[in-house]
């Protein structure tokens, strides 16, 4: 067959170059994803550290405040036990001129100690306000004594410490309280019926409900009189068996967030939560200037990377909390740095999106790739150059014998019409002489070729023909095999659907075989099938057709034959067999004898495979009515 390629041209400098740049394509493009791999765990390490580092910083500089106000009060109540245990008196006059009852029966410090006034002993006091409950009396000497020193102490210690802490306070057992609070008239804002000493922030001292008189950080509320989300750390002061006082610090959270809740343009935001599963303050949406406070208990959260995240923090934080935790979250594709702040009990969590880290290595490898792919074109360019001309004049010789060959005209190359470059000392040169050579061989061997494969193809056709009849044939009995039986009953199976014609399935077996194999040896149980087999094609017509079907069982079509008539011959065939008289001792016949079963072909069936499996139920239904007879 002669093959027409006139339209299938091609250069080879352009394939080189295709190739040149496929394969550097691929190695450019490993290069940049090594650089992206290699950026992005650098890259990752270093956000993480930073990350660290700041979360470290923030818990470090904001827990101050908090160690600050324990360390405050601990001055606080040394001052105020100094003046409780020493034998300054405080008379009724003097208590009153600090006091006044208003309309509601709540007693309140007067507004001037607020807004600025000196007293009779030189002192100037601002800042300062104070409420008694209207459900509690004031005539008792000690009550008015505790509230006047701790007037006293406020005033001289307040000042100093309101320039980290919004205010001073002191609460009393008795429902009373004591603010230094510059920024805030707060006793004479607060309701006249108040309850403080029910209420759980100053409940929590009292000695009914901390009986062990430990310093307690209040949790997070919300400070009406003030309108400010607050935590109050506090701290007990007995005398004797006696709560006297419990001074305090108000802490506001709105400051302490401005301060760590901060949420920057690439995604990274802080959020706090308490120990206990409360988130404390969260970034608001990207488009709302001020962020969320207040206190929101895990199951009520609307936050999914915040549950998330608390569920990671209980799982991965354990008790280690001197070092900050970076905990990875898979779900939002988030790195997590969690640092406690170990008063009061809160989680400081700052996120770091993962995709931050993915875009520097995503630049990075794209100027590697960019960089890669300048690089490629240029070499490509002198690649092309070189090759363009240097070795294409050659090439363009050795196509155009290689096109004369195509044609058949080797007689071109073989006489030196098409010049060739075989003078060349390199692999062009080589090439071209190879070429050159194969042409004459070619040319001498053209005109022998044509017989050798005429001759050689017929011969195969011969071998193929005899060969195809022998696959079909059974090697030891000579009658055709199962591979013949299968085309065979495929092909009438077909005629009979097509109605042209109609065909019966014997199915033959030979009686108590294996047992006659086991008395007389498999060479005489060869023989039987051999024997067995010539009787079947004795007594068939020309028409039908037997098959040794495998083992010792065997197989008759029967054409265009009644079933009463396919009866007949295959009791003639059975009866055959066993007038062979050949001796079967294991036999309760004491000869062989052989045992079949006919099915008719009808439209019921709807493959070869159904019809012969019918007539293997009537041979074994014949097997079970004693063997050496037919079942139709």
């Amino acid at each position: 067959m002669k093959l027409n390629f006139k339209n299938k041209k091609s250069s080879l400098i352009n394939e080189v170059l295709f190739k040149i740049f496929y394969i550097s394509i691929g190695i450019v493009s490993i290069i940049a994803f090594i650089s992206y791999i290699s950026v992005y765990e650098s890259e990752k390490n270093k956000r993480l550290e930073e990350l660290s580092s700041y979360v470290s910083e923030k818990v470090r500089v904001n827990s101050e405040i908090f160690k600050l106000a324990e360390d405050n009060l601990k001055i606080f109540q040394k001052e105020f036990m100094k003046l409780y245990s020493s034998d300054i008196k405080v008379t009724e006059d003097e208590f009153w001129s600090y006091y006044f009852v208003d309309s509601q029966g709540a007693t309140r410090m007067k507004r001037e100690y607020f807004d600025g006034v000196y007293t009779k002993d030189g002192n100037y006091i601002y800042g300062m306000s104070s409420f008694i409950g209207n459900n509690q009396k004031v005539d008792d000497a000690d009550f008015q004594r505790r509230l006047v020193l701790s007037i006293k102490v406020l005033s001289k210690l307040g000042p100093a410490w309101t320039n980290r802490f919004p205010n001073v306070s002191v609460a009393f057992p008795e429902n009373a309280g004591i603010l230094f609070y510059p920024g805030e008239p707060w006793g004479l804002k607060a309701k006249a019926d108040l309850p403080m000493n029910e209420l759980g922030v100053i409940k929590s001292v009292n000695k009914k409900d901390n009986p062990d008189r430990k310093s307690v950080w209040s949790g997070l509320y919300y400070d009406e009189t003030a309108q400010k989300w607050t935590i109050t750390y506090m701290k007990p002061v007995d005398f004797g068996d006696k709560h006297l006082i419990t001074p305090g610090h108000d802490i506001y959270l709105s400051d302490l967030v401005e301060r760590l809740a901060e949420k920057r343009d690439d995604g990274t935001y802080n959020f706090i939560m308490r120990k206990d599963g409360y988130l404390i303050a969260h970034p608001n949406n990207p488009e709302e200037e001020k962020k969320w406070i207040g206190e929101l208990s895990i199951d009520k959260i609307n936050i999914p990377l915040v549950k998330e995240a608390y569920g990671l923090i209980q799982k991965n934080v354990g008790q280690d909390y001197n070092k900050v935790k970076i905990i990875e979250s898979k779900a939002y594709d988030s790195y997590l740095a969690v640092g406690e702040m170990k008063e009061p009990k809160w989680y400081l969590i700052r996120v770091l999106p993962m995709g931050n880290i993915r875009n520097v290595a995503h630049l990075a490898a794209i100027n590697v790739f960019i960089e890669g792919m300048v690089i490629l074109f240029t070499i490509l360019f002198i690649v092309y150059y070189v090759m363009k001309y240097q070795g294409e004049r050659h090439l363009m010789k050795l196509r155009q014998a290689a096109e004369a060959v195509g044609r058949g005209e080797y007689d071109k190359v073989a006489e030196g019409e098409i010049e060739l470059p075989v003078e060349l000392k390199n692999e062009i040169g080589v090439l071209s002489r190879s070429f050159y050579d194969m042409s004459i061989s070619i040319k001498n061997f053209k005109e022998n070729l044509e017989g050798i494969v005429e001759e050689r193809t017929k011969a195969l056709e011969k071998a193929n023909n005899d060969l195809m009849k022998l696959s079909l044939l059974d090697g030891l009995t000579g009658i055709h095999n199962r591979r013949a039986f299968d085309k065979s009953i495929n092909g009438v199976f077909l005629e009979a659907k097509m109605k042209l014609g109609t065909f019966s399935v014997m199915m033959i077996d030979i009686d108590f075989f294996k047992s006659y194999n086991d008395r007389y040896g498999h060479a005489d149980g060869d023989e039987i099938i051999k024997k067995v087999a010539n009787t079947f094609k004795d007594n068939i017509r020309k028409e039908d057709r037997v098959f040794r079907y495998g083992g010792e069982e065997f197989i008759v079509i029967f054409n265009n034959l009644e079933i009463n008539m396919a009866k007949e011959v295959g009791e003639g065939i059975i009866k055959a067999i066993q007038n062979l008289n050949i001796p079967h001792e294991e036999s309760p016949y004491e000869v062989i004898t052989v045992s079949a079963g006919i099915t008719e072909y009808n439209n019921t069936f709807n493959s070869p495979e159904e019809i012969i499996k019918a007539a293997d139920k009537k041979l074994y239904v014949a097997k079970g009515k004693g063997r050496n007879c037919l079942e139709i």
